[in-house]
């Protein structure tokens, strides 16, 4: 069952990877994204640069902290692995992360924690370059 899909969405074959360390974290990124694209999860970046050379996806999320010390060296392993892959990297809101610091290191974009559908859902469709959907909040009182 795919809850708020449209017919579009859902005939087209998007493919996400998702590596966080946080196992809940990944797990609901899974269940966020499992409607509307193929979801992957792995906890290591070796596991997923394993699956890269079988399967290409079209977005890659990453937490902050499996970039580590070497953030450069990785996003350029991701990148020669994949090349064309968006990458969107999720951060911990209270860490006060520079956009423009990551989008120097050759990010689309950032997911701040805590995640809600809403958001992850629009900032995946910007970062694969699908239309975003608009909501307008009407109180009924």
């Amino acid at each position: 069952m795919q809850i708020g899909v449209t017919s579009d969405e859902a005939v087209t074959n998007r493919c996400v990877f998702v590596i966080h360390g946080c196992e809940i974290s990944r797990a609901a990124l899974q269940l966020i994204l499992q409607d509307e694209y193929e979801t992957h999860e792995w906890s290591t970046i070796d596991q997923a640069l394993a699956r890269l050379r079988e399967r290409r996806p079209d977005l890659l999320i990453i937490g902050a902290g499996e970039l580590g010390a070497t953030e450069a060296g990785v996003m350029d392993g991701i990148r020669k692995a994949s090349p064309g892959t968006r990458i969107l990297v999720v951060v911990d809101a209270a860490a006060g992360a520079e956009p423009g610091g990551w989008q120097a290191a050759g990010t689309h974009g950032l997911l701040s924690q805590p995640l809600t559908v809403e958001t992850v859902r629009r900032k995946v469709r910007l970062a694969l370059g699908l239309r975003a959907v608009l909501a307008i909040g009407v109180e009924a009182g």
